[in-house]
């Protein structure tokens, strides 16, 4: 089995060195890079299976980076992770924007760093693995974010009233949401937040919706998660059943016609996150009383007329 590559980038020499061991360690490659234009040069001649950035290097920080990557069809779907000293909150809602993962430079950063990198690229992690302690900055405590009891559903549509609307049903019955706006950085999403569900819309600015469910559907950490799509696609005024069979084919568990038949989803999900069974990492089971009733009393006696 080849052996996994990971691209540092960071200017904190004696960081990214002792970093570089502990990841060789997992049996991981590494390539360091000191700034964000070299970075953007090993990127070029050989694809890592990982990327850890910096937010402030010389020649392009780490946010910029995640940005220029989700633009770039080669790169999108490589997963990033951001590690920063900073702890305010506009880099950590930027990292969730941009659908990267967020990890603190602080005295436990490798207790961070290992289990994700281990998740991401599917390694087994060295229990008797040492190596240098990583330098950290000690006068800022990490931010934890807040994280709703309920089950989370990943809603993925460049509409913002589509998205907001998904959000305003099921944020209301205690079901946390999250957004993203084009299919790159939903993928990078799925697999930083692991949802319970996601629904995606089919046609968006940076490709079709079959690319995305393929790559979500061929993911270790994503591949049994119920995935619902949504479409305006019509073949003269009528639904697309060719295109429907083929979305169903690639794994989706549902295809629905926009506007959006906010009933016939509410079952569907309810029914795919009862089903649903816990995968090989051990996540929890979203049983069905946790799920409650997503439509208000009025549009459950239309929908039911």
């Amino acid at each position: 089995m080849s052996r996994k590559l990971i691209l540092i980038a960071d200017d904190d020499h004696s960081l990214t060195a002792a970093l570089a061991l502990r990841c060789r360690h997992l049996g991981a490659d590494t390539r360091i890079s000191p700034d964000g234009l070299h970075a953007y040069q090993v990127l070029l001649q050989e694809t890592p299976d990982l990327v850890i950035l910096d937010v402030t290097m010389p020649g392009a920080g780490g946010l910029s980076m995640c940005e220029e990557l989700a633009r770039d069809q080669r790169f999108a779907p490589l997963p990033v992770i951001i590690l920063t000293g900073r702890t305010d909150d506009e880099t950590i809602d930027r990292c969730e924007r941009l659908g990267a993962h967020y990890v603190w430079k602080g005295l436990d950063t490798w207790e961070r760093l290992k289990p994700l990198i281990c998740e991401l690229l599917q390694i087994q992690p060295d229990a008797a693995a040492g190596g240098p302690p990583l330098a950290a900055p000690t006068n800022r405590a990490p931010v934890e974010r807040p994280v709703g009891a309920g089950p989370c559903v990943l809603v993925i549509d460049d509409d913002p009233d589509i998205g907001r609307a998904f959000q305003t049903r099921l944020g209301a019955q205690d079901i946390r949401v999250i957004r993203a706006q084009t299919g790159m950085q939903g993928f990078w999403m799925a697999l930083k937040e692991r949802p319970d569900a996601i629904i995606t819309d089919y046609t968006m600015p940076d490709g079709y919706g079959d690319y995305i469910i393929s790559r979500l559907k061929a993911h270790p950490l994503t591949h049994q998660t119920p995935l619902f799509v949504l479409t305006g696609k019509t073949v003269g005024g009528r639904r697309d059943f060719s295109l429907e069979r083929e979305l169903l084919g690639l794994g989706a568990s549902a295809v629905f016609i926009k506007p959006p038949d906010f009933s016939a989803i509410a079952g569907a999900l309810r029914a795919e996150i009862r089903d649903s069974k816990p995968d090989a990492g051990g996540m929890p089971v979203c049983r069905p009383e946790a799920i409650p009733e997503l439509l208000p009393s009025r549009d459950r006696q239309g929908a039911g007329a």
